[in-house]
């Protein structure tokens, strides 16, 4: 076997190659940034070709390659191996489903592709692809009827826009529209796949809605910045691991630009777009109130009734920001705080009457306060007291 046909075994038989693959065809003047998270993505999607997975959940963040993945690569590859697969592409708009269709047709008719599988010569009619061995690529758009159609695989791309989710009507009816109209358009309802790609937007979208049912839905959820260790164990075998706190795409994404992107659109949607973990509660501030952690500018462990911005939070949480959590209680005293704290209190009200316009700090003599308070009445001294109880009254 020559290197080109080694080549070609390796296309059509491993998706990770063909994913690839598509995509230098497809940005043939732009270079691939290499990450581990395409081959978990990919490792995935043969699985729901080999029908190892009939519903998968996948959540990535915006431009992770999840789109051209679901909605064009793989439907090519699978109808390479297997050309009378009927299969349903739905996306949340027509602009959307006319990019699909047409990355797709681009896909198909570039000539390495054609040499790839020379037997794909689809013929397009009213936005469908039809192959001569009976196979189809059938474009859909989320709330249209499907009524007639079926299919083998159904892949559910962006199925409602980020301006458009917090009206609840409007994300109510596609989820409605989603039980109502997908399953029962599988040909097999047992072994026939489904697929649903998307960012989060709503702790109720689509993602929330099916998760939270009956039927269980196999979850691939990559956030953008690791809150967990992380494996991932691939099905040809090897095992990629990701520590909490880390990036998904440190060559694309590091923490700064994301830290950035976090300050430009916001607590909410970067949590849910990015970390694939929308609020169930928000007020339109993004600022949590309550009693907080508020060291003083002395460094007590003192509380106050204050307001958060949620941006300070997971600036905390997520990157590492600040030496403290800005929404947690504050902590206990020490015994040394407690001691010092006593000795800043009563050297404050001696000098008030001194002074009224007096101002609270540390005394002047403290170590010396400080001896003095300890070597004071036996309920200030550190050594314990001995319990000769039980006491009676």
């Amino acid at each position: 076997m020559t290197k080109a046909e080694q080549i070609k075994a390796l296309y059509r038989s491993n998706f990770s190659a063909f994913l690839r693959f598509a995509f230098r065809e497809l940005n043939p003047k732009t270079d691939l940034v290499e990450t581990w998270h395409i081959n978990v993505l990919a490792d995935y999607l043969e699985r729901v070709a080999k029908g190892e997975i009939t519903r998968l959940i996948i959540n990535l963040p915006p431009c992770c390659l999840k789109s051209l993945a679901a909605s064009i690569a793989l439907p090519v590859w699978m109808h390479g191996r297997n050309p009378e697969l009927k299969i349903m592409s739905i996306a949340g708009s027509r602009e959307l489903a006319g990019d699909f269709e047409r990355a797709t047709q681009d896909l198909l008719r570039s000539p390495r592709c054609r040499a790839l599988f020379p037997h794909l010569k689809p013929e397009g009619r009213g936005g469908n692809l039809y192959l001569p061995h009976g196979g189809q690529r059938i474009s859909g758009v989320v709330g249209g009827i499907l009524v007639g159609r079926g299919a083998d695989i159904i892949v559910v791309d962006d199925p409602i826009a980020p301006a458009r989710v917090h009206d609840e009507p409007r994300r109510r009816a596609v989820n409605k529209w989603f039980d109502a109209e997908v399953i029962p358009r599988l040909n097999d309802k047992d072994k026939g796949r489904v697929v649903v790609v998307m960012q989060r937007l709503h702790h109720e979208d689509l993602s929330g809605h099916l998760l939270s049912g009956e039927q269980p839905w196999v979850h691939l959820n990559l956030p953008a910045i690791a809150t967990e260790d992380e494996e991932w164990t691939l099905s040809r075998g090897g095992v990629i691991t990701r520590q909490k706190g880390y990036p998904l795409a440190p060559k694309i994404d590091s923490w700064v630009p994301l830290y950035r992107r976090m300050m430009d659109m916001g607590a909410y949607n970067f949590s849910a777009q990015y970390q694939q973990k929308p609020y169930m509660h928000m007020n339109d501030e993004e600022v949590r109130g309550g009693w907080f952690a508020q060291p003083d500018e002395f460094g007590f462990p003192m509380g106050a009734l204050c307001r958060v911005p949620e941006t300070a939070i997971l600036a905390y949480e997520l990157f590492g920001i600040g030496d403290r959590h800005p929404a947690m209680p504050a902590r206990e005293m020490t015994r040394e705080e407690w001691e010092r704290y006593a000795v800043w209190t009563m050297d404050y009200q001696r000098r008030l009457l001194e002074d009224p316009k007096a101002k609270w700090g540390p005394p002047e003599n403290e170590t010396a306060l400080l001896a003095e308070y300890r070597a004071g009445p036996v309920g200030h001294r550190q050594e314990p007291i001995e319990d000769d109880g039980p006491y009676s009254f």
